[in-house]
Protein backbone atom coordinates (compact mmCIF):
# COMPACT_ATOMS: atom_id res chain seq x y z
CA UNK A 1 0.00 0.00 0.00
CA UNK A 2 1.16 3.36 -1.19
CA UNK A 3 0.89 6.40 1.75
CA UNK A 4 0.75 9.94 1.74
CA UNK A 5 4.51 11.65 1.43
CA UNK A 6 6.16 12.62 4.59
CA UNK A 7 6.35 16.40 3.60
CA UNK A 8 2.09 16.73 3.85
CA UNK A 9 2.04 17.12 7.96
CA UNK A 10 -1.59 17.83 7.93
CA UNK A 11 -4.96 16.17 7.18
CA UNK A 12 -8.70 16.83 7.08
CA UNK A 13 -10.36 14.69 9.13
CA UNK A 14 -13.87 14.38 10.23
CA UNK A 15 -14.24 13.11 13.35
CA UNK A 16 -18.01 11.11 13.60
CA UNK A 17 -19.26 11.50 17.46
CA UNK A 18 -21.48 8.76 19.14
CA UNK A 19 -25.12 10.42 18.03
CA UNK A 20 -23.47 10.12 14.01
CA UNK A 21 -22.80 13.61 13.73
CA UNK A 22 -20.05 15.23 12.54
CA UNK A 23 -19.52 18.08 14.44
CA UNK A 24 -16.63 19.77 12.64
CA UNK A 25 -13.89 18.95 9.81
CA UNK A 26 -10.38 20.02 10.81
CA UNK A 27 -6.71 19.91 9.78
CA UNK A 28 -5.12 17.15 12.13
CA UNK A 29 -1.08 16.00 11.83
CA UNK A 30 0.19 13.41 10.30
CA UNK A 31 2.47 10.83 13.11
CA UNK A 32 6.31 10.75 12.17
CA UNK A 33 5.82 7.77 9.58
CA UNK A 34 2.24 8.98 7.66
CA UNK A 35 0.25 6.31 9.05
CA UNK A 36 -1.57 7.40 11.92
CA UNK A 37 -3.36 10.95 12.43
CA UNK A 38 -2.27 12.95 15.32
CA UNK A 39 -5.88 13.96 17.11
CA UNK A 40 -5.43 16.15 20.41
CA UNK A 41 -8.64 17.96 21.76
CA UNK A 42 -7.89 18.18 25.15
CA UNK A 43 -8.45 16.12 28.01
CA UNK A 44 -8.99 12.31 27.34
CA UNK A 45 -9.77 13.00 23.65
CA UNK A 46 -6.57 12.19 22.79
CA UNK A 47 -6.55 9.06 19.70
CA UNK A 48 -4.40 8.23 16.59
CA UNK A 49 -6.59 6.61 13.95
CA UNK A 50 -4.41 4.57 11.85
CA UNK A 51 -4.97 5.17 8.07
CA UNK A 52 -4.56 3.64 4.60
CA UNK A 53 -4.56 4.31 0.55
CA UNK A 54 -8.47 3.77 0.51
CA UNK A 55 -9.66 5.45 3.91
CA UNK A 56 -10.44 9.09 2.24
CA UNK A 57 -12.64 10.41 0.23
CA UNK A 58 -11.99 13.20 -2.60
CA UNK A 59 -14.13 16.51 -1.60
CA UNK A 60 -15.05 18.84 -3.86
CA UNK A 61 -14.31 22.44 -3.41
CA UNK A 62 -13.57 25.54 -5.21
CA UNK A 63 -10.77 28.29 -4.04
CA UNK A 64 -11.13 32.04 -4.73
CA UNK A 65 -8.44 32.22 -7.69
CA UNK A 66 -10.12 29.43 -9.77
CA UNK A 67 -14.36 29.87 -8.58
CA UNK A 68 -15.07 28.26 -11.98
CA UNK A 69 -12.72 25.31 -11.76
CA UNK A 70 -13.62 21.99 -9.28
CA UNK A 71 -10.98 20.94 -6.89
CA UNK A 72 -10.37 18.02 -4.49
CA UNK A 73 -9.26 17.49 -0.91
CA UNK A 74 -8.57 14.06 0.88
CA UNK A 75 -11.05 14.06 3.95
CA UNK A 76 -10.28 10.76 6.23
CA UNK A 77 -13.76 10.26 7.85
CA UNK A 78 -12.62 8.19 11.91
CA UNK A 79 -15.17 7.57 14.84
CA UNK A 80 -14.50 9.26 17.38
CA UNK A 81 -11.72 7.08 19.62
CA UNK A 82 -11.67 4.68 16.91
CA UNK A 83 -8.54 2.73 16.46
CA UNK A 84 -8.33 3.32 12.57
CA UNK A 85 -10.67 5.61 9.84
CA UNK A 86 -13.23 4.27 8.01
CA UNK A 87 -11.95 2.01 4.96
CA UNK A 88 -14.17 2.66 1.92
CA UNK A 89 -12.65 -0.28 -0.33
CA UNK A 90 -13.73 -2.99 2.20
CA UNK A 91 -16.41 -0.89 3.81
CA UNK A 92 -15.24 -1.60 7.41
CA UNK A 93 -16.14 0.33 9.83
CA UNK A 94 -14.14 0.35 12.87
CA UNK A 95 -15.12 1.34 16.15
CA UNK A 96 -13.60 2.37 19.50
CA UNK A 97 -12.61 -0.34 22.31
CA UNK A 98 -15.02 -1.79 24.54
CA UNK A 99 -12.98 -0.13 27.72
CA UNK A 100 -13.74 3.65 26.07
CA UNK A 101 -17.17 3.21 25.18
CA UNK A 102 -17.95 1.97 28.95
CA UNK A 103 -15.87 5.04 30.10
CA UNK A 104 -18.01 7.15 27.80
CA UNK A 105 -20.94 5.78 28.76
CA UNK A 106 -20.36 5.66 32.17
CA UNK A 107 -19.42 9.97 32.10
CA UNK A 108 -22.36 10.55 30.60
CA UNK A 109 -24.38 8.37 32.39
CA UNK A 110 -23.09 9.81 35.61
CA UNK A 111 -24.20 13.40 34.57
CA UNK A 112 -27.31 12.59 34.83
CA UNK A 113 -27.39 11.03 38.17
CA UNK A 114 -30.24 12.59 40.53
CA UNK A 115 -31.82 15.20 38.23
CA UNK A 116 -35.41 14.82 37.97
CA UNK A 117 -37.21 15.85 34.83
CA UNK A 118 -37.38 19.65 35.45
CA UNK A 119 -40.32 20.21 32.95
CA UNK A 120 -40.94 23.28 30.13
CA UNK A 121 -39.19 26.13 31.75
CA UNK A 122 -40.50 29.85 31.28
CA UNK A 123 -39.47 30.84 28.03
CA UNK A 124 -41.24 27.49 26.43
CA UNK A 125 -44.15 28.49 28.13
CA UNK A 126 -44.21 31.89 26.65
CA UNK A 127 -43.37 30.63 22.91
CA UNK A 128 -46.55 28.37 23.61
CA UNK A 129 -48.85 31.09 24.75
CA UNK A 130 -47.58 33.30 22.00
CA UNK A 131 -48.41 29.86 18.96
CA UNK A 132 -51.69 29.40 20.80
CA UNK A 133 -52.67 33.28 20.16
CA UNK A 134 -51.48 33.50 17.17
CA UNK A 135 -53.62 30.24 16.26
CA UNK A 136 -56.44 32.01 18.10
CA UNK A 137 -56.05 34.95 15.75
CA UNK A 138 -56.14 32.97 12.61
CA UNK A 139 -59.09 31.71 13.33
CA UNK A 140 -61.02 34.49 13.71
CA UNK A 141 -59.38 36.40 10.60
CA UNK A 142 -60.71 33.20 8.85
CA UNK A 143 -64.15 32.74 9.92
Amino acid sequence: MEFLSETETKVWLAIIDADLTIRSIKKYPLSKNGKQINVISGGTGHFMPAITNTSYVLYPYRSFPFLWKKQYKRVYFAVNKAVKCIDFESGEVPLPSSEQLNESLANTMIGQIGKDNQGMVWWQYAVTLFSFLTFLMMLSVMS
